[in-house]
């Protein structure tokens, strides 16, 4: 007797796979379209967070949506001969719509905009799959109406999927034209680059020049913005070296006006609020699509376009609704009927909420993005009213952070660490870096520092130089200014020579064994001994863990400072978990140990300065400078990169320089000729 009974398992998959085959391609749609809806509302937020979380939700989600979308579309090629649903059908364009991506995100990092081929070769074999997909199965369609909705979803897809390729060839080739024309766009970029500074800088001259000088003109920041986007992306992308200044003296006269404003507090706001909207255009050209749009089209063509596939949408979720009243779909599951309800009202709907987004971004307002002249298009300046409602003047457009590292205090946590601390530190979910708020304070000091610099005639004395290495000028500059800095010995400084990463690790130590053998006086050294902190910690990351200006010899300094710091603590004194960080710093500033000589001397030299305020001011210049230093050399794929991480203090600093009009080197003469009573109260220090 046949006793034999089927494994449970089978019974399973006989009920499975039957409902998976019916409600398969329902199920892919809609979790296409939903992965839509989050590329659409989340990129934006990672301009003004750096979330480790949010950044890979967001990767995820660029990967699946290309990958289910694609996949979709081949499971579709598979059911070409099926007519039980023939909305299966009208599907087809929405993948493709969906392929082509939001308005708020083309890239999700740089390397995708290098390989705009790829989606280029992509988007033309998708689009010929979706035609063979509807070709090849229109005979099994019963209601002839769908053709038009149809063809219209077609058109909206494919002008979306284009716009996203675009997007990413516009992006990519700013970063890396072809290898034969980028010496000749370098070569040729001067005297466009130079139109376009002197009408950038005539604008914020004309800005700071006008009745409202007791407060920031924000419409009219952001029209400085926008005659500036081209020069800020150019000099961000290293494709403009640094310019001989030949349009007379439209700089320093917009330089003189910054100063010479009644509030002194506005100075560094505005440029500081002015960087921010700048590396916001620029985030917008290199990541999204709307912002390649604006930059290339102005508001009228753009917004034709814009107009098509929003018309388009609307129009086939009208002939949709019209066909399903008729009873069109009566054969159809309703089931089918929703979810094409569901992809149509969320194409209008995604489109609407893009429309808004662009009308409520600073673009619109920028000039020359209208065709009714430089004043703009009618009622601009009330429209303007909701971009002052989404984007508030005091609403920060990056992070507002930087990142400490302490290389001392990693050592002394990674000896304290236990086996799990040490493997959770190893993957990377423990680190020593954290993130702190950028002062006001600090603001201030280092656009104080950088606009006495810029606006001086010493600007062609120091920017003029070989600005690969580090000289320290900065610093000797102030120690010539005051009787107690002439008399300390600058040979043993430590500001010149050796590799970059050298000056900054022995700074570093100078800092902390100052840090730590001084004490707060009164609130002008506090301030100053905070900022250097702040500052060390600051340019210790970005050469230590960001590896700027930080080549093998760096690395082999940093590994060696380290292997030190980890023997001195091994020392009997430190046994017993007497492990503070100030007792490590004394004992290194006693001469023993990982810090050597030279750094405890050269604490020991500069604490013959007896007013603290004074030493704290020296030592917070030094890393000012380092900071500028560092920020004109960074790579530009660096400076690219943190715009979708939060962005960078250092990239800001390298705006400012810009706004300023540092890189473009005014000739000395001129200034003394011109304006030499006018410059006369602009001590360096």
């Amino acid at each position: 007797m046949n006793t034999s009974v089927g494994p449970p398992a089978d019974m399973s998959n006989t009920t499975l796979n039957p409902l998976w085959n019916q409600w398969e391609i329902q199920c892919l749609v809609l979790a296409s379209f939903s992965l839509q809806v989050f590329l659409l509302f989340f990129p934006g937020v990672r301009k003004r967070h750096s979330s480790r979380v949010l950044s890979l939700l967001l990767w995820i989600a660029y990967l699946l949506a290309d990958y289910v979308a694609t996949f979709t579309l081949g499971r579709l090629a598979l059911h070409l001969n099926d007519p039980r649903h023939q909305l299966l059908l009208f599907w087809t364009p929405f993948l493709l719509l969906h392929l082509g991506g939001q308005e708020t995100l083309a890239a999700v990092a740089t390397e995708d905009s290098l390989l705009w081929k790829r989606h280029l070769l992509s988007l033309v074999s998708q689009f010929m799959l979706s035609v063979y997909i509807v070709t090849k199965s229109w005979h099994f369609v019963s209601t002839k109406q769908l053709m038009l909705p149809m063809v219209l979803m077609f058109i909206s897809g494919t002008i979306k999927y284009t716009e996203r390729t675009w997007a990413l060839m516009t992006a990519g080739s700013s970063m890396t034209p072809e290898s034969n024309s980028i010496s000749d766009y370098v070569l040729n970029v001067e005297s466009s680059v130079l139109d376009e500074a002197k009408s950038y800088f005539e604008r914020l001259h004309d800005l700071l020049s006008s009745d409202s000088q007791d407060k920031i003109d924000y419409e009219g920041l952001v029209e400085v913005a926008g005659k500036g986007i081209r020069i800020c992306l150019d000099f961000l992308t290293d494709m403009t070296p640094s310019l001989k200044w030949n349009k007379g003296d439209t700089i320093d006269r917009a330089i003189r006006k910054l100063r010479g404003l009644r509030k002194p507090e506005l100075r560094h706001q505005i440029a500081y609020k002015l960087a921010e909207i700048q590396l916001s255009l620029v985030y917008d050209f290199m990541y999204t699509k709307y912002g390649v749009l604006q930059y290339h089209l102005n508001l009228v063509y753009s917004g034709i376009e814009r107009l098509i596939t929003f018309g388009a949408t609307s129009v086939a979720l009208v002939l949709f609704r019209k066909a399903d009243l008729d009873g069109q779909f009566a054969d159809d599951l309703r089931a089918d009927v929703m979810v094409s309800y569901v992809l149509l009202v969320g194409a209008v709907a995604l489109d609407l909420t893009s429309i808004f987004m662009v009308i409520s971004s600073y673009w619109p307002y920028l000039p020359g993005r209208s065709l009714f002249g430089n004043d703009g298009f009618p009622g601009k300046s009330a429209m303007f009213n909701l971009t002052k409602l989404v984007h508030p003047l005091g609403k920060e457009l990056w992070s507002g952070q930087m990142a400490q590292y302490n290389l001392i205090g990693e050592c002394i946590q990674e000896k304290k660490a236990n086996l799990f601390v040490w493997a959770l530190r190893k993957v990377g979910l423990v680190s020593e870096v954290k993130h702190i708020q950028v002062s006001p304070d600090l603001k201030e000091f280092v656009f104080r520092k950088l606009l006495d610099v810029g606006a001086t005639k010493k600007v062609t004395e120091y920017w003029g130089r070989d600005f690969s290495t580090f000289h320290g000028q900065w610093a000797l500059w102030a120690l010539e200014a005051t009787a107690e800095g002439r008399s300390i010995d600058q040979s043993i400084l430590n500001l010149e020579g050796g590799t970059v990463a050298g000056v900054v690790l022995m700074w570093h130590m100078i800092t902390e064994m100052c840090f730590y053998t001084t004490a707060d006086e009164d609130s002008s050294s506090s301030m100053h001994r905070d900022i250097s902190r702040e500052l060390s910690e600051y340019v210790m990351y970005l050469v230590g863990k960001c590896s700027v200006k930080n080549a093998s010899s760096g690395h082999f300094e940093f590994g060696k400072v380290r292997r030190d710091v980890r023997k001195a603590l091994t020392q009997q004194r430190f046994s017993g978990g007497h492990l503070e960080q100030s007792k490590v710093i004394l004992y290194g500033y006693e001469g023993h140990g990982f810090f050597t000589s030279r750094a405890s001397a050269t604490a020991k030299e500069l604490l013959k300065i007896t007013r603290p305020a004074e030493l704290w001011e020296l030592i917070a210049t030094v890393w000012t400078e380092m900071l500028c230093y560092l920020a004109q050399n960074c790579e530009s794929e660096f400076h690219i990169k943190s715009l979708s991480t939060g962005g960078e203090f250092v990239t800001h600093v390298r705006v400012l320089s810009i706004i300023l009009g540092i890189p473009f080197i005014r000739e000395a003469r001129q200034a003394q000729a011109k304006h030499e009573t006018k410059y006369s109260d602009f001590a360096m220090f």
